[in-house]
C-alpha cells in the first residue's frame, strides 16, 4: 500500500533528500534568515484540525492542494482556509480546469516525497524533478501578517510572512509562482452570507473547553491555552506566560514585595551562573539538585575552560557576596530578595506552572546575630505566603513542617505552606521557607564579630514562592467553562459589554459604556469595554466568562432606558441589576466574591483531608483520591517503608472504581501540620506500631 508509513520514510531516506522532517525545515528557514514562531502538537492531518491550533491574530490558516493534470504536470495551491477554491481561475493561468484532478496518495510521495495530510509549500524543496510547474497564492493570502503552515510534517505549525515564504525560500529555490483570486465571483457572493451566518458558531465551537473538569489533565491544557494564560514554546518543558497570566504574577510580585518591606528585606539581583567549584563546595546541598543542574559547556565552536552551571538555586551564589559584607555583628541582620528564573531539568513530563524546567520565583535570603532570629524570621515568612494564597489568590493552605527526607537540602529544618487539589487529591507544595542553622554560613565563611568581641557564624534563612501559585489557582477554581479568576489578581476585574439592537442608537450606547467605564476606573477598579462590532455578545460572553473575567455588566434597550446595568458574577452566575449610581457597590461585591471563593475552597480541600489509624483505611482514603492525616512515630526508616509498600499497592489495585480511573503512585508525608492535637503516650503509628510523635498529612504530590 502507498499509505504505508514505512514506505514513505524509506523513500525520504533513499533520496537524500534536502528537507527531509521538520527539523531539517526549521534549520533551512533558520539559514535563510526566515522568522517563525512554532507550535507544536499532535498530528492534524485535516483542515478542522488544524483550524483548532491557537495562532496569533491577523495570521491565516492555510490550505495546501495539490492538483495534477493528464501530463503529470503538478500545480501546488496555497489558499485561505475558508476559501472556496472555483474553478474559473485555472482559466487565467491557460489550463483547463476539466484537466486538472486532486492529487492521490502516490501521486504527492511522488512529487513532494510527502504524504497528503503533509502537504506544505516548504516541500517543493524535495521536488528535484521539478514536477511542480507553478505556486499559486490565493490573493486572499495577502491581507494576513502572516501564514500558518506545516514544516514538512503535521505535528508542528509554524507562522511566518507571506514576504518571507516569496522572497526568501521560494526565491532560494528559483521557484515562480502566482498570485491569484481563486474564488469564483459569482461563488464569492453565493458564500459571503454563508460565511457570515458560520463564522460565530465556528468561533464558538474553536473557543470553547470540549471536557469537563472531570477529566482533569486534558481540562486544565485546555483552560491554560484557550483562556491565553500559556503559549507552548519549542525547548520541553519551557513556556511562554502570555499577558493574561504575566499580569497575575505582576499583582504577587506587588503584594508580596509591600510585606517583606515590612521586614527591611530589600530586592537584589545575583547572576545566573555559577562555577563548578562554587556548587560542588557545600556537598549535601549540591546532592539534593545534582541530578536537576543545566550546565553550559560551550560559547560558539569553543568550549569553556570551566563548566558553568545555571542556577537551580543561589545559596551558593550569593553567600561568598555575604561572607564579603558581614563583618561585625552592626552588619546583621542582612536581608536581601530577588525576583528571577530558576532552571531545574531532572523531570520528563512537566506541566505547565506545575513543574516546569525554566520557572518564576522569589527566593529571599538572610543572616542574623541569633538562631531566635531566624527561627522568627522563619515562620514570619510562612504567614506572609499564607497571606498570598489566602488573600490574594482565595486559596487556601495548610502551614506545617517538613520531614527530615523532605526538608531542603543542607537545611536545618523546612517550614512549608501546602494545599491539595479537591479535584484529584494530590498534594501541592505551595512555598516554603527554610531555617539553614550555621551550615551554609561555616562553609562560606559568613562570620562576624559579635558584641563581645568574639567571631561567631551568622544563623540564615532562605525562602521561596513561584509561579506554581498560578497552577494552583487554575486547578482549585476553574469549571467547566474555563477560568475563574479571583479578584484581586483580575486583570480585567470588570468586562462591559454593549448588547447591539436596531431600536437603541450605537453610538449613544458605546457613549454611555464608556461613561460607566470611566466611573469605574475612578473607583480605581481594572475594566474593559468590549466594542468589538465582529463579535456578536454571545459570543463575547463565552470568551470572557472563559477567561475568568470575575464580572460582566450587559447594557442593552431595558438598562439604558432604565439607567442601569446587568450584573453577572462569573465565581456563581449570579444575575441581578444595579442602579448606574451605584456603582460604586462593585468593589464590595467583588471583596464578596473573593470571600466565597476562599470559602468555597476551604470547604473542597478539608473534604480531601481523611483520617486513618491503621493500613487498611490509610490505603482505602489514598485510593480514593485524599490526603490522610496519621499518627506517626517520626522515623525515616519507617517512612520509606510507607512509600516503597503504597506504590506497590496502588499498581495491584482495580484501575477504575465506581467509573473513575484511580491514581498510582506512592504516598510521600506533605507536612507535619503546626496546628495538631497533642499524642498521649501509648499512642502508636498508624504503620509501624511505635510510639507515635507527631500527626502528618500524607498524599501523592506534583
Amino acid at each position: 500500500m502507498w499509505k504505508s508509513r514505512k514506505i514513505l520514510y524509506k523513500i525520504l531516506i533513499d533520496n537524500n533528500l534536502l528537507l527531509p522532517n521538520k527539523q531539517a525545515c526549521l534549520e533551512q528557514l533558520t539559514k535563510l534568515g526566515i522568522n517563525y514562531i512554532a507550535h507544536h502538537h499532535d498530528p492534524v492531518p485535516t483542515m478542522d484540525d488544524v483550524v483548532k491550533i491557537q495562532v496569533t491574530n491577523g495570521t491565516a490558516y492555510v490550505k495546501n492542494l495539490l492538483y495534477v493534470d493528464k501530463k503529470q504536470n503538478y500545480y501546488l495551491i496555497l489558499a485561505n482556509h475558508t476559501t472556496h477554491v472555483g474553478k474559473l481561475f485555472w482559466k487565467t493561468l491557460g489550463l483547463s480546469s476539466g484537466n486538472m484532478r486532486i492529487s492521490k496518495e502516490e501521486q504527492v510521495i511522488e512529487a513532494l516525497k510527502s504524504s497528503k495530510g503533509n502537504v506544505n509549500p516548504f516541500s517543493i524543496a524535495n521536488d528535484s524533478n521539478n514536477r511542480v510547474k507553478n505556486i499559486i497564492i490565493d490573493e486572499e493570502l495577502t491581507k494576513f501578517q502572516k501564514l500558518a503552515l506545516h514544516p514538512i510534517e503535521n505535528t508542528t505549525t509554524i507562522e511566518i510572512s507571506l514576504d518571507d515564504l516569496q522572497n526568501k525560500f521560494l526565491k532560494a529555490l528559483n521557484r515562480q509562482y502566482t498570485i491569484t483570486q481563486l474564488t469564483d465571483a459569482s461563488a464569492e457572493q453565493q458564500l459571503q452570507q454563508l460565511k457570515q451566518q458560520q463564522n460565530d458558531q465556528q468561533n464558538l465551537q474553536t473557543l470553547a473547553i470540549t471536557v469537563k473538569k472531570s477529566d482533569f489533565s486534558e481540562w486544565y491544557q485546555q483552560v491554560i491555552r484557550k483562556a491565553e494564560m500559556i503559549e507552548y514554546y519549542d525547548v520541553s518543558g519551557c513556556y511562554i506566560l502570555r499577558p493574561w497570566s504575566y499580569f497575575i504574577w505582576e499583582q504577587i510580585q506587588r503584594y508580596f514585595d509591600d510585606l517583606i518591606r515590612t521586614e527591611d528585606v530589600e530586592n537584589t539581583y545575583f547572576p545566573m551562573f555559577l562555577s563548578a567549584q562554587q556548587l560542588n563546595k557545600e556537598k549535601e546541598h549540591v546532592e539534593g539538585f545534582k541530578a536537576e543542574v543545566a550546565w553550559v559547556t560551550k560559547y560558539g565552536e569553543s568550549d569553556l575552560n570551566e563548566h558553568l552551571a545555571i542556577r537551580p538555586t543561589s545559596e551558593t551564589i550569593m553567600y561568598p557576596a555575604f561572607a564579603k559584607w558581614v563583618q561585625s555583628h552592626r552588619d546583621l541582620p542582612l536581608k536581601v530578595n530577588q525576583w528571577t528564573n530558576i532552571v531545574r531539568w531532572e523531570f520528563k513530563y512537566p506541566t505547565p506552572f506545575i513543574r516546569t524546567r525554566e520557572f518564576l520565583w522569589q527566593e529571599g535570603h538572610t543572616a542574623h546575630f541569633t538562631k531566635e532570629e531566624a527561627v522568627k524570621q522563619v515562620y514570619t515568612i510562612l504567614n506572609f505566603y499564607e497571606q498570598v494564597y489566602g488573600e490574594l489568590l482565595a486559596v487556601p493552605v495548610i502551614k506545617g513542617i517538613k520531614t527530615e527526607s523532605e526538608k531542603f537540602a543542607g537545611g536545618d529544618f523546612t517550614t512549608t505552606v501546602e494545599t491539595i487539589i479537591p479535584q484529584n487529591g494530590r498534594g501541592l507544595q505551595g512555598a516554603t521557607s527554610h531555617h539553614l542553622g550555621q551550615n551554609f554560613s561555616k562553609m562560606f565563611e559568613i562570620k562576624f564579630e559579635d558584641d563581645k568581641r568574639q567571631k561567631a557564624f551568622a544563623w540564615q534563612t532562605s525562602w521561596g514562592l513561584t509561579t506554581r501559585s498560578i497552577g494552583a489557582m487554575i486547578m482549585f477554581h476553574g469549571d467547566d467553562k474555563g477560568l475563574v479568576l479571583p479578584p484581586r489578581v483580575a486583570k480585567y476585574q470588570i468586562v462591559i459589554i454593549p448588547i447591539i439592537n436596531k431600536d437603541l442608537d450605537e453610538k449613544q450606547l458605546n457613549e454611555k459604556c464608556e461613561e460607566i467605564k470611566q466611573i469605574l476606573i475612578k473607583q480605581r477598579l481594572r475594566v474593559h469595554f468590549d466594542n468589538r462590532d465582529n463579535y456578536s455578545p454571545g459570543w463575547k460572553f463565552n470568551k470572557w466568562e472563559q477567561k475568568g473575567v470575575p464580572i460582566r455588566l450587559e447594557i442593552g434597550p431595558g438598562e439604558f432606558k432604565n439607567n442601569e446595568v446587568r450584573v453577572v458574577q462569573r465565581f456563581d452566575n449570579k444575575k441581578y441589576q444595579i442602579k448606574i449610581e451605584d456603582l460604586n457597590q462593585l468593589n464590595q461585591i467583588l471583596d464578596n466574591i473573593h470571600n466565597a471563593m476562599f470559602e468555597k475552597a476551604q470547604i473542597e480541600l478539608k473534604q480531601r483531608i481523611k483520617q486513618a489509624d491503621n493500613w487498611k483505611d490509610f490505603m482505602n482514603q489514598l485510593n480514593q483520591r485524599n490526603t490522610i492525616l496519621t499518627k506517626w512515630c517520626q522515623r525515616d526508616e519507617c517512612e520509606q517503608q510507607v512509600k516503597t509498600k503504597s506504590g506497590i499497592e496502588s499498581k495491584e489495585k482495580d484501575s477504575e472504581i465506581n467509573g473513575q480511573v484511580q491514581l498510582t503512585g506512592s504516598a510521600k508525608t506533605l507536612c507535619m501540620p503546626l496546628k495538631q492535637d497533642e499524642i498521649k503516650e501509648g499512642e502508636g503509628c498508624f504503620h509501624c506500631g511505635q510510639q507515635a510523635k507527631k500527626y502528618v498529612l500524607w498524599g501523592r504530590s506534583y
